[in-house]
């Protein structure tokens, strides 16, 4: 009778059932002899070391121990391999369909940038309500933010650090806003007298609304770039509210300069849109009068490139539906 080598009624039962397998555990190959083993000397080692098992409790006991504790052993390290090469597994799965997205910082700076529009109906107040005195709070609410919004637009791109760009601020109410105010009626009047566009009460009376609707506008930056060719003919006497004639920039340097100077008023609308300030940038007829040079006191190779207007508004205009697709049109791949 083949009496299995285990007194433990579980290990008996393990013993059986792995004996009648094809490939029995490792664990048991000393224990009795592999179905398609078929030499001899195998059989008689097996049943040597079946009799020296059977013949000795003590053996039989730590010979079971030792079986189980291999077993325990093996199982473990079957889970933990199974459980390496899982998340081995996930990893590569992980690392081939990965998408990478950026940083929530770099996404809210993008969403910011996306989201500003050009204003042209301001507010003196912020929408909300302000412990505010005669406005003079909200006056240096928007000082300190032009203050912080020039320092940004200083930081942009320019050529050999020329740093051509001023920035002129004039805050409302003050004189200089006033002059401004009469500038733009004005400037309006005679351009409007000039092209002949309506009677001249009509005219008036358009001027005056743009001087109400400037009125409400809580502050002005006049931005100017230096370097550039002569910007009028001290020989031609011309009225101050009269447009100039344009000279664009000639040279290299100057064209970089200019571009520079556009690039620094962008970074200035950015920092603005990111304290809740609106914005507009303003190129129209005003800036090329002598009127508006010598309220700012420009040289004569000074060249304004904007007047921007900045307040609060009620409302941010939606964003326009934009005339051109983004990919293939405005984005284009170059393959040759």
């Amino acid at each position: 009778m083949n009496t299995p080598p285990f007194r433990s009624h579980l290990m008996q039962q393990f013993y059986s059932a792995a004996k009648n397998q094809s490939r029995p555990p490792l664990v048991l190959a000393s224990t009795f002899r592999s179905k398609t083993g078929n030499d001899e000397g195998s059989t008689r080692r097996v049943h040597h070391h079946r009799a020296s098992t059977t013949s000795s409790p003590m053996l039989s006991s730590l010979n079971a121990r030792d079986v189980s504790h291999s077993l325990s052993s093996s199982s473990r390290s079957f889970r933990e391999a199974s459980s390496e090469a899982k998340s081995a597994s996930n990893n590569d799965s992980t690392q081939q369909h990965h998408v990478y997205e950026p940083s929530i910082s770099a996404q809210s700076l993008q969403q910011m940038i996306s989201s500003r529009r050009t204003v042209s109906n301001f507010l003196h107040h912020p929408p909300t309500s302000l412990p505010v005195e005669g406005g003079i709070q909200c006056q240096q609410i928007l000082s300190n933010a032009v203050r912080r919004a020039v320092e940004c637009a200083s930081t942009a791109p320019n050529h050999k650090m020329s740093e051509p760009t001023t920035f002129h601020r004039i805050l409302s109410p003050s004189a200089a806003s006033e002059r401004l105010l009469d500038i733009s009626y004005e400037v309006t009047y005679q351009r409007l007298l000039l092209n002949k566009l309506s009677g001249v009460e009509a005219c008036r009376n358009e001027a005056m609304r743009k001087r109400e609707k400037w009125s409400k506008i809580p502050a002005f930056i006049v931005a100017t770039v230096g370097g550039m060719e002569d910007q009028y003919n001290e020989e031609e006497e011309q009225s101050p509210y009269a447009e100039l004639p344009l000279n664009a920039p000639h040279t290299i340097q100057q064209l970089e300069d200019y571009a520079s100077s556009c690039a620094s008023i962008q970074n200035l609308l950015l920092s603005l849109h990111s304290e809740g300030i609106a914005s507009k940038w303003a190129t129209g007829t005003i800036i090329r009068t002598h009127a508006l040079r010598n309220l700012i006191g420009c040289k004569k190779d000074d060249m304004v490139v904007g007047l921007i207007m900045v307040g609060w508004t009620k409302q941010v205009p939606r964003m326009p539906r934009r005339r051109r697709e983004l990919e293939g049109d405005v984005l284009k791949d170059v393959n040759i």
